[in-house]
Order: C-alpha cells, then structure tokens, then sequence
C-alpha cells in the first residue's frame, strides 16, 4: 500500500549500498521512483541501494531471479579470485575469503578489501582480471527485498468486506 514510502526509506537508512530492492508496481514505485524526491536514500559517497521495478504478478519471481543472479556472479567472482591468486596476492584474496559481514565493522572492512582488490585488478588486461573487476562487488553481501503493496500480494478488495 501507499503506507510503504516511510518503512523504504528505513530500510534504506540501514542496509544501503548493500541493499537490492525488487519493486512491484504500485505506489512504492511511484512515491519510490519520483524525482528530485525519493525515499531510497544514499551514503556519503551517494552510494545507496539498486532498485527495479516489475509487474505485481510476478514480482516474487523477479526478486528470486535477483536472489540466483547474485549468488552465480558471486560464485563466479570466487572462482576468479583464486585462479587470480598469484597476481593478487595470497594475503588480499584469504582476507576477502575469510572476512565475516555480520558487524558494521566487517562489512565496512570487506568493501575496503574489495576496494583494493578492484585497484590492484584496474590496470590488467587479462579476460579474467577484467571480469573479475566487473564481478568484485559482489563478493560483498547482498540484502535482496522483495517490495510490493495489496495488488501484489492479490489482497485487493478482500480485507475491506
């Protein structure tokens, strides 16, 4: 419902740039979607959440489809950074491997290791540093949300009789 904008803007505030919105269309997106004001907020590098937006019927699926995308791309990101371990370094790639996110403090520690990691991979030109460039975010977590009001949830109409 119309009810939803506030609660975005929370959720926002508190998963940020790790934050992957899958957005039925409704008044989450309208309110969500409308420029210059936007719930969606960012950090002090304008860094916030990526969002798309999709049909009611099949927003669950988009959000799984999301979901998959990103576990495969972080799977792939694995397998290149240790093929790549020579040229990275032994060190870089155990402490990527081996940091927890489950504190601010972790999850801030992993984005400077994949930030260093992207600036030791931005002058090779072999195929897998260059995907492994294009892939290295998602060795960060990710927080999917799937977002959608009553048409969505197909509860127009039924909870009012």
């Amino acid at each position: 419902g119309c009810g939803e904008t506030p609660y975005l803007k929370l959720l926002t505030q508190l998963f940020g740039e790790r934050m992957i919105v899958a957005n039925a269309t409704g008044c989450s997106s309208i309110f969500g979607g409308n420029l210059p004001t936007t719930p969606w907020s960012s950090n002090s590098e304008g860094v916030g959440p990526a969002w798309a937006n999709s049909l009611f019927e099949d927003n669950a699926e988009f959000g799984l489809g999301i979901r998959l995308a990103g576990e495969k791309k972080k799977e792939m990101a694995l397998q290149l950074l240790d093929e790549l371990r020579p040229l990275i370094g032994e060190n870089l790639v155990d402490k990527i491997i081996g940091t927890n996110e489950t504190t601010e403090a972790e999850i801030h520690d992993k984005h400077l290791l994949v930030k260093e990691l992207k600036s030791r991979l931005s002058n090779e030109k072999s195929m897998a540093a260059l995907n492994l460039y294009h892939l290295a975010d998602f060795l960060t977590e990710k927080s999917v949300w799937i977002i959608g009001g009553d048409g969505w949830a197909y509860d127009i109409g039924i909870t009012s009789e």
